[in-house]
């Protein structure tokens, strides 16, 4: 699967969104948390994709929402709202969802885990549990420090390892250390972009080969303290 993964500048869809599908054809186009914030970029986003036969997962604003869209051929495929949100997303008045799923598209089923969503091992697995072929990790903002730029990539790359799956993830060029990253479903790392604003193309394979079976080998019935 050829993925391209954008670090676009902040509240400038109306700009970035013909820019990068006028670049190399990519399967999957990944756009971040919150990257549509009107009627107006979501209309945009719906004409452009009639042109393209990639599928676009693109952050949207909506309302007191924040959700993941997959648009194919001019419609909204599907939706997904961010279900697990930070202490100052809350006392903003935002909004959380009430399913934690994966999304579909014509690529195959895509986790898409929203920005914080990442850190909860948890979340990631529900989604994995359905076997998508990609996890994706939408972002708003850049890293602010560099020890955060360290456990983002980190913890990445665990819940690559720990799912058996690829993981990518983008965010906007803004905040101290904007980042692209893609792994494997090993942990091989194969992309990181660090510092840089734009569009990086990255072919991530999808095997579906699960060797060692983390899945599988659950105990479910030993795991109810994490419903408490």
């Amino acid at each position: 699967m050829r993925a391209c993964l954008t670090a676009p500048e902040r509240f400038a869809a109306i700009k970035e969104l013909p820019e990068v599908l006028s670049g190399p054809p990519a399967d999957l186009y990944v756009f971040p948390e919150g990257f549509l914030r009107s009627q107006e970029e979501l209309e945009l986003a719906l004409r452009l994709s009639q042109n393209t036969s990639g599928t676009l997962l693109a952050g949207f604003r909506e309302g007191d929402w924040e959700k993941a869209l997959i648009i194919e051929n001019g419609m909204v495929v599907d939706a997904y709202a961010k279900c697990i949100l930070t202490a100052g997303e809350k006392a903003k008045g935002k909004r959380p969802g009430d399913c934690i799923r994966c999304l579909h598209s014509q690529l195959g089923k895509l986790a898409v885990p929203i920005c914080y969503e990442l850190h909860f091992p948890e979340a990631c697995r529900v989604m994995v549990l359905e076997e998508p072929v990609l996890l994706v990790n939408i972002i708003g903002t850049g890293m602010y420090h560099p020890l955060q730029y360290e456990q983002w990539t980190t913890l990445a790359r665990a819940r690559a390892i720990e799912n058996e799956l690829p993981v990518v993830g983008c965010c906007h060029a803004c905040g101290e250390i904007p980042l692209a990253f893609a792994f494997d479903e090993n942990g091989v790392p194969l992309l990181e972009a660090r510092n840089a604003r734009g569009s990086f193309s990255v072919e991530i394979p999808v095997r579906g080969e699960k060797p060692i079976g983390y899945c599988k080998d659950r105990r479910p019935e030993l795991f109810t303290g994490l419903c408490q």
